[in-house]
Protein backbone atom coordinates (compact mmCIF):
# COMPACT_ATOMS: atom_id res chain seq x y z
CA UNK A 1 0.00 0.00 0.00
CA UNK A 2 1.20 3.10 -0.88
CA UNK A 3 0.68 6.80 1.12
CA UNK A 4 1.12 9.88 0.28
CA UNK A 5 2.95 11.75 3.14
CA UNK A 6 1.88 15.33 1.91
CA UNK A 7 -2.08 14.61 2.34
CA UNK A 8 -3.51 17.24 4.66
CA UNK A 9 -6.65 16.65 6.46
CA UNK A 10 -8.65 19.33 8.17
CA UNK A 11 -11.00 19.51 10.51
CA UNK A 12 -13.56 20.42 7.59
CA UNK A 13 -12.45 16.98 5.76
CA UNK A 14 -12.42 14.80 8.93
CA UNK A 15 -15.83 15.79 9.68
CA UNK A 16 -17.24 15.39 6.38
CA UNK A 17 -15.63 12.02 6.43
CA UNK A 18 -17.34 11.18 9.21
CA UNK A 19 -20.63 12.13 8.44
CA UNK A 20 -20.77 10.30 5.37
CA UNK A 21 -19.44 6.85 7.32
CA UNK A 22 -22.07 7.16 9.76
CA UNK A 23 -24.65 7.98 6.98
CA UNK A 24 -23.22 4.35 5.37
CA UNK A 25 -22.77 3.01 8.79
CA UNK A 26 -26.54 3.70 9.40
CA UNK A 27 -27.60 2.28 6.09
CA UNK A 28 -25.61 -1.44 7.21
CA UNK A 29 -26.93 -1.33 10.78
CA UNK A 30 -30.61 -0.85 9.96
CA UNK A 31 -30.25 -3.84 7.03
CA UNK A 32 -28.53 -5.78 9.79
CA UNK A 33 -31.44 -4.57 12.52
CA UNK A 34 -34.00 -5.94 9.98
CA UNK A 35 -32.45 -9.17 8.72
CA UNK A 36 -31.70 -10.55 12.68
CA UNK A 37 -32.91 -14.00 13.11
CA UNK A 38 -33.45 -13.37 17.09
CA UNK A 39 -34.67 -10.49 19.01
CA UNK A 40 -31.70 -10.58 20.77
CA UNK A 41 -29.41 -10.09 18.00
CA UNK A 42 -32.31 -7.38 16.50
CA UNK A 43 -32.02 -5.41 19.71
CA UNK A 44 -28.09 -5.29 20.19
CA UNK A 45 -28.15 -4.34 16.51
CA UNK A 46 -30.99 -1.66 16.78
CA UNK A 47 -29.25 -0.23 19.33
CA UNK A 48 -26.13 0.29 18.05
CA UNK A 49 -28.13 1.79 15.11
CA UNK A 50 -29.73 4.32 17.51
CA UNK A 51 -26.36 5.22 18.63
CA UNK A 52 -25.02 5.39 15.11
CA UNK A 53 -28.18 7.95 14.40
CA UNK A 54 -26.63 9.48 18.00
CA UNK A 55 -23.57 10.51 16.85
CA UNK A 56 -24.45 11.50 12.88
CA UNK A 57 -26.52 14.24 14.45
CA UNK A 58 -23.80 15.26 17.15
CA UNK A 59 -21.90 15.55 13.91
CA UNK A 60 -23.94 17.07 12.05
CA UNK A 61 -24.85 19.66 14.81
CA UNK A 62 -20.84 20.45 15.05
CA UNK A 63 -20.73 21.01 11.75
CA UNK A 64 -23.38 23.72 11.46
CA UNK A 65 -21.74 24.99 14.65
CA UNK A 66 -18.57 25.85 12.62
CA UNK A 67 -20.44 26.81 9.17
CA UNK A 68 -19.25 23.50 7.31
CA UNK A 69 -22.94 22.32 6.61
CA UNK A 70 -25.02 25.05 5.90
CA UNK A 71 -28.46 24.13 4.99
CA UNK A 72 -30.73 26.85 3.43
CA UNK A 73 -34.28 27.76 4.76
CA UNK A 74 -37.04 26.34 1.86
CA UNK A 75 -38.82 29.10 0.21
CA UNK A 76 -42.42 29.12 1.79
CA UNK A 77 -43.95 28.99 -1.49
CA UNK A 78 -42.35 25.77 -2.38
CA UNK A 79 -43.27 24.46 1.34
CA UNK A 80 -47.03 24.84 0.79
CA UNK A 81 -46.63 23.73 -2.59
CA UNK A 82 -44.94 20.07 -0.94
CA UNK A 83 -47.57 20.10 1.68
CA UNK A 84 -50.74 20.49 -0.91
CA UNK A 85 -48.91 17.39 -2.86
CA UNK A 86 -48.80 15.26 -0.33
CA UNK A 87 -51.39 16.15 1.43
CA UNK A 88 -53.65 15.06 -0.99
CA UNK A 89 -52.10 11.79 -1.27
CA UNK A 90 -53.48 10.47 1.16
Amino acid sequence: MTTNSNVCWTASNILEDSLSCQKYLAGLYNTATTESSTTAIRDDFRNILLDTYQLHQDLFSVMQRRGLYMTPAAPNQEVNQAWQKFSSQQ
